[in-house]
């Protein structure tokens, strides 16, 4: 019984990451990488999205404040870190 079930797990889909986790990994990525860096460069080391679904995120963080954008590339935003050091204190204690 435990070897069907190892081997059903195995075969079994990635789960999705929800928007929340999606977000969090780009502050992170931020967070310890410093800035800026370009959208390409971002979306291809912080992220596993399509690059339109990137830009949409990428946008909502802008609008949020948790990022910022300049003609150098992204960084991280104070609110960014703020939100980031707290998700990172807050996220084990409910996972």
């Amino acid at each position: 019984m435990v070897e069907r079930d190892a081997m059903s797990a195995k075969g079994a889909r990635p789960t999705r990451k929800s928007p929340v986790q999606i977000r969090f990994e780009i502050l992170e990525f931020l967070y310890y990488n410093g800035g800026p860096h370009s959208r390409t460069n971002l979306w291809r080391r912080a992220t596993q999205l399509s690059y339109d679904d990137f830009q949409k995120y990428l946008e909502y963080m802008k609008g949020k404040e948790l990022v910022e954008e300049s003609a150098d590339g992204v960084r991280l935003g104070q609110a960014g870190k703020e939100v980031y050091l707290k998700l990172r204190e807050t996220l084990p204690s409910i996972l």
